[in-house]
């Protein structure tokens, strides 16, 4: 029987920081983690909170991630661990449209797509372009996409049947 190794908060940074490819340097993104880095010196003028983890973008226009991790003995369905996440992404929101949020201990994640909780995700912590994939996935509404496409069959259907039975 092996035994659960229980990592601290910053181990469990550190870890998400390579999986995650925050470590890398990457031109017209900041990203990294840490634990003294405030949104006023990511150029979010006025705030002093500060993320765990980040990937920003130059490009406004892109999504961003927010990093929020915990120690392996913290529960992540306490509210408290969610409201710093939302808070934090949120701050983020102020200058792009989509921002994913993750919620890390080491063992589990939850994922937020703009402070809206994704189910389901990975169960494991992924590299950052699985979750940049999440921020630009369009939902689809297939049960409009089917109403509308009957509504265009019965009408074409019906019609073409009758110009048939007129020309021929």
């Amino acid at each position: 029987m092996s035994k659960v190794i229980i990592l601290t908060e910053d181990e469990v940074r550190d870890n998400a920081k390579i999986v995650l490819g925050f470590n890398k340097t990457e031109k017209g993104i900041k990203q990294g983690t840490g634990q003294i880095t405030t949104f006023n010196q990511l150029g979010f003028k006025g705030y002093s909170d500060k993320p765990d983890g980040w990937y920003l973008p130059d490009n406004r226009n892109l999504p961003a991630i927010i990093l929020e991790t915990k120690s392996g003995k913290e529960d992540l369905y306490e509210d408290k661990w969610v409201d710093e996440l939302v808070k934090n992404c949120s701050i983020a929101l102020t200058q792009f449209k989509n921002v994913i949020g993750i919620l890390y201990n080491g063992i589990e994640i939850r994922v937020f797509k703009n402070n809206v909780e994704v189910v389901p995700t990975a169960a494991a912590l992924q590299d950052k372009t699985y979750y940049l994939t999440l921020a630009t996935q369009n939902t689809i509404d297939k049960k409009r996409i089917y109403n509308l496409t009957k509504k265009i069959n019965d009408s074409l259907h019906i019609d073409s049947v009758l110009k048939i039975f007129i020309i021929e």
